[in-house]
């Protein structure tokens, strides 16, 4: 008997994926949370942390959910946005790791110019995606989202509240 894997529950790659994202979310706010913050400062670091360790996780999941298991009807527009939002915080992640060498990333020139062009590009393309998929189409095209795999309609979620992105960048350049 063969087995259909049509993606739509987690698996332990998806799993390995959400780790490593953490661990790119984790060196971007390292250098934050050595400062002195006061209890709001370390509630918005968590948030910061948990966000963006969710949105550097879509390169990770669309390569091993694309090339490890090989998923039927994959990916879904949802799922390159999400593996797109995420591809600035993970590039900035190696600048940061192998550049500073102890400085202030938002003193690194290069690390603060990748990081805002590269959110900048990717939130303009997933707001232009977003308003050609779901504000100037029929109801009907929109609803089919409901009926897709969990990653697909995480990476939804994220293109759409892509102005948070770029607040993130800015507590993590602050």
């Amino acid at each position: 008997m063969e087995r259909i894997d049509t993606g739509s529950g987690f698996s332990v790659l998806d799993g390995v994926a959400l780790v490593m994202g953490s661990a790119i979310a984790s060196i971007h706010v390292l250098r934050v949370m050595r400062g002195d913050l006061t209890g709001a400062g370390l509630i918005m670091l968590w948030v910061t942390f948990a966000w963006v360790a969710v949105t550097a996780t879509g390169p990770f999941l669309y390569l091993a959910r694309r090339f490890g298991r090989r998923l039927t009807d994959y990916p879904g527009v949802g799922d390159r946005l999400w593996a797109m939002l995420g591809i600035p915080w993970l590039v900035t992640a190696v600048i940061q790791s192998a550049t500073t060498g102890g400085s202030e990333p938002r003193q690194n020139p290069l690390f603060a110019t990748t990081l805002v062009v590269g959110l900048g590009l990717s939130c303009m393309i997933a707001l232009g995606v977003v308003w050609s998929s779901w504000v100037v189409v029929p109801p009907g095209q929109a609803a089919r989202v409901e009926a897709s795999p969990w990653t697909n309609r995480v990476g939804l979620v994220l293109a759409i509240t892509w102005p948070i992105q770029c607040g993130l960048g800015l507590v993590v350049l602050s």
